[in-house]
């Protein structure tokens, strides 16, 4: 069901595209010239840093401290040793907050602190939970929690109606005291945290204050008439010689397409490599020829994808692009075991993105997302190093020999899929 669901919203946002002409490519006319040059970014990333100003608002902030986590069990850990510490405040906002094993304990701590008096504050999209989580997470409100459900889903109009009804809230991030905030691509479920491989970061520093105003953004469309978030300790807490991160949102109702144009600046000024994780597709016909062009002039062109897709389409639909992208000299790798759920790139040893948006239509055009763009070549070379660690570990990697030998009715399977659930232009 889930998966008929999924082609739904798919076919529906390609009618919203074509609708709304969203798919123009990113123009060397709308990136803004640098006129003050940000301090922590690169020359050459200036122009990066300029646009993503223009289309967010925010700019880049330097002195934060960062933690890459690609292992579920620590981000749980680290995750409640967090909320026990807590001091002020505590503001989460999930995609899905599922209440199994983990979800329980989550959900009885925030209580626990609501009733000791801070102020926890806990928003989900309505539609991504199931009825019984929904319950259970309201009754969070008795203890004084400040509960809030974005969107409000509608019956069969929430599939066939774009405008309405794929506005999803894809974030996912816990901000506690002002201080530390987690974000990434995990939710608040089991299998986040025991077997799917999926990536956070962990940012203490100035970009605390950027992703409050982004808590902020959704938590005033869900309850215009809510409190002020507590004031923020991010600026007490400034790292000498930290990384420079730009916190970059989106959302479909203001239509910069920060993030879209974020990874097509990347992959067209990439120079060495430009690798990538992403889960679902299939990305705008823009960004594929992005990668096309970048893999014809020399860069060195990856992508991780996963070998089993947790929604059998977007399996179909990945699969599908493969001629052409390995035709074009791009290498595609599938991750083997478990699922894969991780949205990241990098590029050239020194810009990393990473967040909740995937690199395709729903998180580029649709969804509300938020990304942590970072100008930091130790971060970078770290994140690069984990990359061909999941490649010589756990990946396998496809070939263009092997996909020409694909048989007619998986060819026709995926071309099918690609036509009804995927916009093609």
């Amino acid at each position: 069901m889930n998966g008929f669901k999924h082609i739904l919203v798919v076919s529906a946002a390609m009618m919203f595209f074509t609708a709304c002409g969203y798919r123009a490519a990113l123009h060397q006319s709308y990136i803004p010239e640098v006129t003050t040059p940000y301090n922590g970014v690169r020359p050459e990333y200036q122009q990066l840093a300029a646009l993503l100003q223009k289309d967010t608002g925010m700019e880049p902030t330097t002195g934060n401290a960062l933690t890459l986590i690609t292992d579920g069990a620590q981000k749980l850990d680290l995750t409640l040793k967090e909320i026990q510490l807590a001091k002020e405040s505590i503001y989460i906002e999930y995609y899905r907050f599922c209440t199994d094993s983990a979800g329980t304990i989550i959900k009885d701590l925030l209580r626990q602190k609501a009733r000791e008096g801070l102020d926890v504050r806990v928003m989900i999209d309505r539609s991504a939970d199931k009825i019984q989580d929904l319950k259970e997470l309201r009754g969070m409100k008795a203890d004084g929690v400040k509960f809030y459900e974005f969107y409000k889903p509608k019956f069969l109009l929430d599939y066939i109606v774009p405008a309405g009804g794929t506005h999803r809230d894809h974030r996912k991030m816990l901000i506690v005291d002002g201080k530390n905030v987690y974000m990434g691509g995990r939710n608040i479920q089991d299998k986040y945290f025991v077997s799917w491989r999926d990536a956070d970061v962990c940012i203490t520093g100035p970009a605390v204050d950027h992703m409050a105003r982004v808590y902020t953004e959704n938590m005033l469309r869900v309850n215009p008439d809510a409190e002020p978030l507590m004031e923020s300790a991010a600026q007490n807490c400034i790292e000498e010689g930290g990384a420079t991160v730009q916190i970059v949102p989106e959302s479909p109702i203001d239509k910069t397409l920060a993030i879209r144009n974020c990874f097509e600046w990347a992959i067209s000024n990439a120079k060495q490599y430009f690798w990538v994780y992403s889960p679902y597709t299939p990305p705008p016909r823009t960004t594929i020829n992005a990668l096309k062009e970048a893999a014809q002039r020399g860069v060195d062109v990856r992508w991780i994808i996963p070998g089993v897709n947790d929604v059998i389409f977007e399996k179909w639909m990945g699969e599908s692009l493969y001629k052409e992208l390995l035709e074009a000299g791009v290498r595609i790798f599938e991750y083997q075991n478990n699922i894969l759920h991780t949205k990241q790139f990098m590029t050239d040893d020194y810009l990393t993105a990473i967040g909740s948006a995937n690199m395709d239509n729903l998180s580029f055009f649709l969804n509300y997302e938020v990304e942590a763009v970072i100008y930091d070549e130790t971060f970078t070379r770290h994140a690069k190093e984990v990359f061909l660690n999941d490649i010589r570990d756990h990946c396998i990697e496809v070939t263009l020999d092997q996909v020409r030998k694909w048989n007619f009715l998986r060819q026709f399977r995926n071309g099918f899929i690609r036509v009804v659930a995927g916009p093609l232009a």
